[in-house]
């Protein structure tokens, strides 16, 4: 029984993830990978890393890792002059025996308000994914399948695009919309016929300042992020408290699969967070949690100020 859970476990790893993009449990702190309309959208050039290792301890029947291993760069710079944001997303993921790069190019318009704590964005992204599958090691329950009969290690390259849009407003709210992989394009590996899957996204986060004290505020930040690909929907619910703009800690809550601890600090434009996922679905039995770590920094840049021409009547 055992062989036959890790066997269809590890099949399902590879070949029927049910979204393409990784999975993230500190969302709320790079939203760019899952909305290119966040590009831009803090008067800074932000760049930042995500490394996650998922279901620590998930082996095959051979004792291969099997743990999905994913790694995330992000970067991301307004253009004041054209009202504009662009950004780049470059992501690795190994599930398995299969091993995906990814390269997103993100492009984001961003409306002006006479406010300028309120900001929207819409945002376009051109994707380039690199697949590669090592059918040599997959463990079938049939041997003889012909479209799995490879021995060696295939790739293929897909391409697609992403939309989305973004509202903020500083310490107050965040409400963002998105959908990925819209050409759901596709390409061959070995005998396989391998597409991009349509993906939604919907992203909401509210700031409730708790109280303020000699200028240094303590908020409780509930946000959500809630995944579809028109077949199946995944919520995920997160609270945390922030103090002084310098330390947070708080919960998440992944529907029909984990609960989760996670704590960060910002100083000096660095800010780092670490989280750690208790599985809650069937793998439970074979996982031993997930761990993820960012490190984040921003450079903090303003938009030239437009000097008016001054006439005085004495000079005419």
């Amino acid at each position: 029984m055992k062989k036959l859970f890790l066997l269809s476990i590890s099949f399902l790893l590879f070949i029927f993830p049910a979204f393409n993009q990784v999975q993230l449990t500190q969302y709320f702190l790079d939203g760019t990978l899952y909305n290119p309309a966040f590009a831009g959208s803090q008067e800074a050039i932000c760049a930042s890393m995500y490394g996650r290792q998922q279901w620590l301890g998930l082996k095959d029947e051979k004792g291969n890792n099997v743990s999905p291993l994913s790694g995330v760069f992000n970067m991301h710079a307004p253009i004041f002059s054209i009202h504009s944001g662009l950004g780049i997303n470059v992501v690795y993921d190994k599930l398995g025996f299969e091993q995906n790069l990814g390269i997103k190019l993100n492009y984001a318009y961003r409306i002006p308000f006479k406010n300028e704590e309120n900001s929207l964005g819409i945002g376009f992204a051109v994707s380039l994914l690199s697949k590669s599958i090592d059918f040599s090691q997959l463990i079938l329950e049939q041997p003889g399948d012909p479209l799995l009969k490879s021995k060696q290690k295939e790739s293929g390259i897909i391409p697609d695009v992403d939309f989305g849009i973004q509202y903020q407003q500083h310490k107050k709210i965040y409400l963002g919309f998105s959908g990925t992989n819209l050409l759901e394009s596709s390409t061959d590996i070995g005998n396989v016929r391998y597409g991009q899957k349509r993906n939604f996204y919907l992203t909401a986060g509210y700031y409730i300042k708790l109280m303020e004290k000699q200028k240094k505020a303590l908020y409780l930040i509930p946000s959500m992020l809630v995944k579809s690909d028109l077949i199946n929907v995944q919520f995920e619910f997160n609270t945390r408290m922030e103090y002084n703009n310098l330390y947070w800690a708080g919960v998440s809550y992944r529907y029909q699969d984990a609960v989760a601890v996670l704590a960060g600090v910002n100083f000096n434009g660095f800010r780092i967070g670490a989280s750690y996922d208790l599985t809650t679905s069937y793998l439970s039995q074979v996982s031993n949690g997930s761990i993820e770590v960012f490190l984040g920094y921003c450079y903090p840049i303003r938009p030239k100020v437009k000097l008016n021409s001054l006439f005085n009547t004495r000079y005419l």
